[in-house]
């Protein structure tokens, strides 16, 4: 009974297994001045950037020291040596095979260094215990910026935007912005676009630079913008400036369609001088075969998390 518990506490405890260097913070924290991070928020992966085995080089398990190893405590357990061998372990990057997985924030921590100066670190949580060549851990941490210059992230998003709203997520595919419709019971035309109007009115009225516009009973369109949005980076230069969009919603009884419109008519995105800068039309952002340019990683992260934070804020506000 003593081993079986002693076992099971290595399984579920995640402080065993994971020596997070820096000091613990629960954030929030803002990256690239617009995109705010939070506790519980959801980490999509992208693919690993390294070129040999395409594993994450910017989510990984931080060097460990006299950390039992699964195979160690198995072999104890079923010796009668009741002691447990354990060994210093490397930097373990996170492998191929999470492509395209999710991650939960747990926390933050900020480390700081003379070589590479101060830089905060998301700690992510697996949504389940891992198994990775003989190592149970759960604490693994983010390295933010070159995980999303790289591609490794691709998005991150609330937990109630995945699990508890009744929305489609905005997603900025090679085919443009798609529109997202939501049903909202039992609400007429005329009590949705009452309700919407109250909630823009609300929303806006610090932003006083937006334009909102409505046909009574049929649409309401929001011309605003984000500021210092960053678009891209070249040659280890980020590309950053105000992003202007139009939020458009469609009223029709028990349901909205929902629009967004990013940046001027044809994409093009210019800096407070005028000058443009960047273009974020799909064929800007997408390759031949469909695959958003690495440069762009960070622009699909940020704008997608600007239209569903908005998109949602409203829909929650319909529903109440």
């Amino acid at each position: 009974m003593k081993k079986i518990l002693t076992i099971g506490m290595f399984i579920l405890s995640s402080t065993i297994f994971g020596q997070i260097p820096g000091k613990t913070i629960e954030g929030p924290i803002v990256l690239f001045d617009t995109l705010t991070v939070r506790q519980g928020d959801i980490v999509f992966l992208g693919k690993g950037s390294d070129k040999i085995t395409g594993n994450f080089k910017n989510i990984y398990a931080p060097q460990n020291s006299n950390i039992p190893l699964a195979k160690d405590i198995l072999a104890g357990f079923f010796s009668e040596n009741s002691g447990f061998d354990s060994k210093a372990l490397p930097q373990q990057n996170l492998d191929s095979s999470f492509t395209g997985k999710q991650l939960v924030i747990k926390n933050f921590s900020k480390i700081s260094s003379k070589k590479k100066g101060k830089k905060t670190l998301g700690v992510i949580n697996m949504r389940d215990i891992q198994l990775i060549e003989g190592l149970f851990f759960n604490n693994i941490v983010v390295d933010f910026e070159p995980a999303f210059k790289s591609g490794e992230i691709i998005k991150i998003s609330a937990p109630q935007l995945e699990e508890k709203s009744p929305i489609n997520l905005f997603k900025i595919t090679s085919k443009g912005i798609e529109p997202v419709v939501v049903a909202i019971n039992n609400l007429s035309k005329s009590e949705l676009y009452s309700k919407a109007v109250n909630w823009a009115n609300s929303y806006y009225q610090i932003q006083n630079e937006a334009i909102i516009t409505h046909v009574p009973d049929k649409n309401m369109g929001i011309n605003y913008f984000t500021e210092n949005v960053t678009f891209g980076t070249i040659m280890g230069f980020d590309l950053i400036a105000d992003l202007p969009y139009l939020f458009t919603v469609n009223f029709t009884d028990s349901e909205i369609k929902m629009t967004f419109d990013l940046g001027a008519e044809n994409g093009d995105i210019m800096d407070k001088n005028g000058e443009i800068i960047a273009n974020i039309s799909p064929s800007h952002l997408f390759n031949k075969n469909g695959e958003m340019n690495k440069m762009n990683q960070i622009f699909k992260v940020n704008a997608e998390k600007i239209m569903n934070d908005l998109s949602y804020n409203l829909v929650d506000y319909l529903l109440k």
